[in-house]
């Protein structure tokens, strides 16, 4: 998939904490970018236009322009990668960071995003479907 190999040492283990560690950076970055939108759009801002711009200087690359264009225009199908996927995902860095004593403060945010979001029937959608949570919150409307 990639154009190089890390090694992350000789264990496994630190491999898969390595992967779980990534996929709760992107479970947080979909969060934050559905927040900004749901800031900027209660504001009279299109998210997309916002997403544009942020994606066009300070955070250029694959994971805000895709999941910044899904967030902002709302289309979370087909799904590249299931709602319950990226929930299992957020639980997997809860529980490692609870192994070793580490607070992940955003990873119960998410985890709860991530249930309200299967809660109201968007288990068969892409996971940044977790941005309807942040606008329900918002009180935008659907």
């Amino acid at each position: 998939m990639g154009d190089r190999v890390w090694h992350f040492g000789d264990a496994p283990r630190q491999a898969n904490t390595a992967k779980i560690s990534t996929n709760f950076l992107l479970a947080c970055a979909i969060e934050s970018m559905a927040e900004a939108c749901s800031l900027a759009e209660a504001h009279g801002v299109r998210p997309t236009d916002l997403v544009e711009m942020f994606t066009g200087t300070l955070f250029p690359g694959p994971v805000y322009s895709g999941y910044g264009s899904m967030v902002a225009e709302r289309r979370y199908e087909p799904a590249g990668f299931r709602l319950p996927l990226g929930l299992k995902d957020v639980g997997l860095a809860l529980e490692a960071g609870a192994a070793r004593h580490v607070p992940l403060p955003f990873g119960g945010i998410l985890r709860d995003a991530f249930l309200d979001a299967l809660a109201h029937g968007d288990g068969e959608k892409d996971w940044a479907a977790v941005a309807e949570v942040a606008r329900r919150r918002a009180g935008l409307p659907d």
